[in-house]
Order: C-alpha cells, then sequence, then structure tokens
C-alpha cells in the first residue's frame, strides 16, 4: 500500500489540477511548502512526539523549545506572514498543509506554530499595514536569525468561552474584562482562560469590551506584550491531549496597552473575531485531519509489519474499515482545502495584489519601519481607510459564506479525527505493541479539535445560519464607526 505521506499535492488535492493549468507557479509554492513541513516533521516532530507527550504530562510547563527552534530554519513561524512582511506566503492554503503534515506526526507540536499563526491573524485580516511591518517584520527576521518570537490569541474568559464567538451569543454572555480609556491607550483589566502558547508567547492579540455593559458593539482587539507591567500567568492547565502547547490562564491587572497597540478600530472586535475564525477553522480542520491520518498510518504500518497485524490485514472488516478511513480522511481533506481556497481567493481575494499594496511595497522598508510612518498609520483616519478598503474588497456576503464553508470543514475533519483514531484502536485492541501508545495519543489529541476554534455545535450553527438560512452576518467592519469610549 503507498505511503500516503509521500503521495503528490495534485492526488491528495485534486481541485489543484486547476491551479496547475492556470499557472505552475502556484502549485510549485505549494509543492515546496508540503515538502518543507514534511521534511520538518519526519525529521524533528515524530521521532520527539512521545516523550514530549509524556514530559508535559508530567510538568505542564514543559515546553519544547528545542522544537521550536528547529523549525525556524524550515521557516514554520512564518508561513502565514506576506512576503511584504518578510514572511513566505502569506496565503492561507500553505498554512493548512503545513498544519496537517505536522499533526500527521504529532498534533500538541503542530498546535504551538498553529497557536501562534492565529495570534497573527487578527494583524492579517483588518490590513493593519503598520502591524506588518511592525511586528510581523520583526517575528520573520528574528526567524531568519534563530531566534523564536511566538504569538498567542487570548479570547476566552473564565465565564465565557463559545460565546464570545457569535454575536448573537456575545450579547447574552458574562463578560468579565474590560479595557478602560486612559490618555495615550487603554487600561486592560481580566481573566483569559485557555489560551494555547498563553505562558510561552511574546506577543499576544487580546479581545476585551471597552464598555462592559455593551460588550458586543465596544469589542476590541489589542496587541499586548506579555512582558508589560501587570501581566501573568495565574497557571497552566493539565491537559488530556495535545500537551505539548500549553493552555494558560492569563490575568491583566491594569496593563497598558499605547493607541497605536489597537487593532482596527475600538468597537470592531467582533467583525475581526468572525474573520479570525473564518480563517483559523481551516487550520483547525487541517489538524483533525491530520491526527486521523497519523492515526490510519500507524494503523496500516503494523498491520504490514507485524504478525498479529497481518493476520487482521486478511481479513475483510479491517479491509473495510481501512477503506473507510481513507474515505473519510480524503473528504475532510477537501472540505479544508475549499474553505482556504475560498478564504484566500474570495473573502481576502485580492488585497495582497490591489494597486495600493503594490504602491505601498515600493516604499523602502526603512521608511515604512520608521516611527513617523508607523504613527501615521496608526491615527484614526488610517484605521478609517483600512475599514473602507476591507469593505471595498470583501462584501458580507461572501465573507459570511467563507465562514460557513470554514465551519463546516472545522466541524466535519475534527469528528473524522475521533471516529478514525478511535477505530484505529479497536483494530489494534489490546496489543502490547508501542502502537497502541500512539493511537491512545491522538485519540487524545483529537478530543480538542471539536472544542477549540468554536465547538463543534456552534460551528453548525454558522453552518446553518450562512449557508441554510442565507443570513448575512456583519463580518466586514461597518461604515458606521462603533466608536468607543
Amino acid at each position: 500500500m503507498p505511503d500516503t505521506a509521500q503521495i503528490p499535492l495534485t492526488q491528495s488535492f485534486p481541485g489543484l489540477l486547476l491551479s496547475a493549468r492556470a499557472g505552475r507557479r502556484v502549485l510549485d509554492g505549494l509543492e515546496q511548502t508540503h515538502a518543507r513541513a514534511r521534511e520538518f516533521a519526519e525529521t524533528h516532530v515524530r521521532p520527539r512526539a512521545m516523550e514530549i507527550d509524556r514530559l508535559a504530562g508530567s510538568d505542564p510547563n514543559h515546553f519544547p523549545w528545542e522544537v521550536v527552534r528547529a523549525g525556524l530554519a524550515y521557516r514554520m513561524l512564518s508561513v502565514l506572514i506576506p512576503r511584504q512582511a518578510g514572511g513566505v506566503g502569506g496565503l492561507l492554503t500553505h498554512g493548512v498543509i503545513v498544519m496537517e503534515e505536522l499533526c500527521a506526526a504529532c498534533p500538541g507540536i503542530a498546535n504551538i506554530f498553529g497557536a501562534h499563526a492565529l495570534g497573527a491573524c487578527p494583524l492579517l485580516v483588518t490590513g493593519s499595514i503598520g502591524h506588518w511591518d511592525g511586528l510581523l517584520r520583526e517575528i520573520a527576521d528574528a526567524e531568519l536569525r534563530g531566534e523564536p518570537i511566538l504569538m498567542a490569541l487570548a479570547i476566552t474568559e473564565p465565564e465565557a468561552g463559545t460565546d464570545v464567538e457569535d454575536t448573537c451569543l456575545m450579547r447574552r454572555a458574562r463578560i468579565t474584562s474590560a479595557a478602560r480609556r486612559v490618555p495615550g491607550g487603554y487600561r486592560l483589566s481580566g481573566a483569559k482562560r485557555f489560551i494555547s502558547n498563553g505562558s510561552v508567547a511574546r506577543w499576544i492579540t487580546v479581545f476585551m469590551p471597552t464598555d462592559p455593559r455593551d460588550p458586543a458593539d465596544t469589542w476590541t482587539c489589542f496587541l499586548l506584550d506579555s512582558r508589560s507591567e501587570g501581566f501573568s500567568v495565574s497557571r497552566v492547565e493539565h491537559k488530556m491531549g495535545q500537551r505539548a502547547c500549553p493552555a494558560a490562564e492569563l490575568a491583566l491587572d491594569e496593563v497598558f496597552v499605547p493607541d497605536e497597540a489597537v487593532i482596527g478600530r475600538p468597537g470592531d472586535g467582533m467583525p475581526i473575531t468572525l474573520m479570525t475564525m473564518a480563517t483559523s477553522r481551516p487550520g483547525v480542520a487541517a489538524i483533525a485531519t491530520g491526527t486521523a491520518r497519523g492515526a490510519y498510518e500507524r494503523l496500516l504500518a503494523w498491520l504490514q509489519s507485524t504478525s498479529d497485524g497481518g493476520r487482521l490485514l486478511e481479513r475483510q472488516h479491517v479491509q473495510l474499515a481501512l477503506a473507510e478511513m481513507h474515505e473519510e480522511i480524503h473528504l475532510a481533506r477537501q472540505a479544508y482545502m475549499d474553505a482556504a481556497l475560498v478564504l484566500d481567493l474570495e473573502a481576502l481575494g485580492g488585497t495582497l495584489r490591489h494597486p495600493m499594496m503594490r504602491l505601498y511595497n515600493r516604499i523602502p522598508v526603512s521608511w515604512r519601519r520608521a516611527r513617523p510612518m508607523r504613527s501615521l498609520l496608526s491615527t484614526p483616519a488610517a484605521r478609517e481607510a483600512a475599514a473602507s478598503f476591507l469593505r471595498r474588497k470583501t462584501d458580507a456576503r461572501t465573507a459570511t459564506r467563507s465562514l460557513a464553508i470554514s465551519s463546516m470543514a472545522k466541524a466535519r475533519g475534527a469528528d473524522v479525527a475521533m471516529r478514525v483514531s478511535r477505530r484505529a484502536l479497536e483494530v489494534v485492541g489490546l496489543t502490547d505493541d508501542p502502537v497502541r501508545a500512539e493511537l491512545q495519543k491522538l485519540w487524545r489529541d483529537a478530543k480538542l479539535t471539536q472544542i477549540y476554534e468554536g465547538t463543534n455545535q456552534l460551528n453548525r450553527l454558522e453552518v446553518h445560519r450562512g449557508l441554510c438560512a442565507g443570513d448575512v452576518m456583519e463580518i466586514v467592519p461597518s461604515a458606521r464607526h462603533r466608536g468607543a469610549a
């Protein structure tokens, strides 16, 4: 039987044949990304997966910095950073391919890089060019020097989880955090819980309301330096799965964030949240698909290489189980790539190729990074211009459809990961072969994909709204300036 890791991309994603016919450059770039991720996974991730899971299970503060540093040579921290900001791509299609490859080796280690990309998403979807030439370029430059700078996204609160990822639920959510306006910026106070990379990230995108009485309309995104006075890590959770990536509770006590570190416009946090979810859920679907593929590949290798497995492989019910697993993985893969392509080509399509962006790119980087230019790009007028630009390039109907397709891929992939990993465990039975421990780990890892980035139930509600009911959600920042106290 073929090694699924070696199958060409055009066989894994038949839709890419259209890209190949339209222009070989697109497919060449994806194949290079795929090969780079596969080499990193096989060389540095899978050999350490079980050991790191065991160490993090004993001590939640254990973090595999050595694996993260190994990933720098493969540009794992700048996959989603646009070339204009010193990264290697900026397209979600590259990011999801990376996530499947890494997760087939170890979903926990992969999620370190996934949570980092999630933290960067608000900067990428808002048109915050000043932050591209600021923090994102700093991350890419540090990566080339061999210095990892990690990001995280903090949105979940002690009494508000899935609530904060849906506009309707947000109006009834029990939000306990708040950002208070002060001269020159804001003071952030409150707690954020279950934050992936929260204890190791240098920079965190944090969502809080500026008016706790009206969180939905004053929800705002801030860029926080974790070295700021008043920031602390309350605890790191003992996790069942994906242990290599820590989940932390963060405490903010009057942490100052300057005006230039506000992402988008004050009060635009819900549209930014929803567009971030549209961007990140295909990545979760890829995480789930890679987890399922990892279980399938380990089972198949065991069946082909052991006497006990060989006897089982002769049985028709095992052959049918393998065929069903392969079927589910293939269809889950198509779903997440469809979602990534819709976002790259439709929801955010053309942004990086817009004439204004090309004109901006002709300005020397040293000028763009200078304080006067960064201050100019942080002004209210510049934020309004960025919001207007997004409205012209992405209509609400297209963005709602993108969110629905992303949510569909996430929910389907997560369920596939659970079914495939459980079925693989059933086939190997109570063998004392090391493969059982690996499959048990993948089954534990798979469960989280049904929970984070919105539970599967919420994701399916998004599918209903966007595809079944034909609703149009306010995902693109509106022309009405929300304002914030």
